[in-house]
């Protein structure tokens, strides 16, 4: 059993590639305030929700035509905020 650990040991340590050059961004990416991004929640609870924190917060979201809620993609740490105060909440109540 030792003999069989401490071959899987070895081939993880050989396998694991040191060598490799890093992809540093110089300069940080950002979302254009015109990119959209959207997402469907099919519960009219959960929608409410959200949409009731998104306009306390200031955070521009509307409903598109198919259904789903649209955002600006600049919004998206906001969104997902929202969405996950959201889940939590309905958890709680539920």
């Amino acid at each position: 059993m030792k003999y069989l650990f401490f071959i899987s040991i070895s081939i993880f340590s050989i396998s694991c590639d040191l060598g490799g050059d890093a992809v540093i961004l110089e300069e940080r990416v950002t979302e254009s305030p015109t990119q959209l991004g959207s997402f469907t929640i099919r519960n009219n609870e959960m929608r409410e929700l959200i949409m009731a924190e998104a306009e306390e917060k200031s955070v521009e979201i509307w409903i598109n035509e198919n259904g789903s809620i649209g955002y600006y993609l600049a919004d998206g740490d906001e969104i997902d905020d929202i969405v996950t105060y959201a889940y939590a909440v309905f958890w709680v109540n539920n």
